[in-house]
């Protein structure tokens, strides 16, 4: 019988399998997409969804959130296509509590700060799946594209 021999990974390969590791271990909730439906820049954009954290969690946790990290929502999200149909795919992590209400609170959040954007909300039933879709793109030269709470930015790092 032959024997099968694979390659070694490549940098790019070990970076993206890295981050499926860590997000499958971070037991998202929810899979939810970030669409703009026009051009803006990736910068703009991240800036945008990092506001919208901060409402949504104004929106749960009440006006004393920023002094509440630990209650705070989680996720780990990637920034996609930015020169051709920008988006933001995002993992959330919360409690069931947060997340009934962020099925019935996002949109509007989203609506009031992107009014051509919408939302698409999924629950997750495999994490690794829905972890190697958010980082098809990503590599250790984009990483830049990776997003992550400011609150707990600090805390995280992954190899490369």
């Amino acid at each position: 019988m032959a024997q099968i021999t694979q390659a070694p990974l490549t940098q790019r390969e070990k970076y993206r399998a890295e981050c499926i590791r860590w997000m499958t271990e971070f037991e998202p909730d929810l899979f939810v997409t970030f669409a703009f439906n026009r051009w803006i820049s990736m910068d703009e954009a991240q800036r945008t969804f990092e506001e919208f954290h901060a409402r949504l969690d104004r929106k749960l946790l009440g006006r004393s959130y920023m002094t509440r990290p630990d209650e705070r929502t989680d996720y780990r999200a990637t920034i996609e296509k930015i020169d051709t149909n920008i988006h933001i795919h995002a993992l959330f992590r919360m409690t069931a509590e947060q997340k009934s209400r962020f099925v019935v609170e996002a949109p509007s959040i989203w609506k009031k700060l992107f009014e051509a954007g919408n939302l698409n909300i999924k629950p997750i039933y495999h994490s690794e799946g829905a972890a190697r879709y958010i980082t098809k793109e990503l590599r250790p030269e984009t990483s830049d594209r990776m997003l992550l709470p400011k609150h707990k930015e600090k805390k995280i790092n992954i190899a490369a």
